[in-house]
């Protein structure tokens, strides 16, 4: 699923779109290159190193044209972004 939607903090504003991985992701960080699998047919290529373990669900977050891979559900990827647990990285869809 991918919605796009204005968020709106303060007096800055930001376009930002979404989608979720579906539940089930087991991450433990990223590494460059490296491939995540998400439930929902897309792949994500991590373009940054970083760990943090979570198992659930992913939400790729589009903030302004720049994405990024955030643990956890529309709410906690939106707590986490940009510095807290979210990847660059580039998102595919598998074929």
């Amino acid at each position: 699923m991918s919605i796009s939607f204005m968020f709106v903090a303060g007096s800055a504003s930001a376009d930002i779109s979404y989608m979720e991985s579906g539940y089930g992701i087991t991450f433990e960080g990223c590494d460059y290159d490296k491939i995540i699998n998400l439930k929902n047919g897309y792949v994500w290529e991590c373009s940054e190193y970083g760990y943090t373990y979570h198992y659930g669900e992913m939400t790729v977050l589009e903030v302004n044209g720049k994405s990024k891979l955030c643990v956890g559900d529309l709410e906690e990827a939106l707590e986490e972004y940009p510095d807290g647990d979210c990847y660059d990285g580039t998102l595919y869809q598998m074929r």
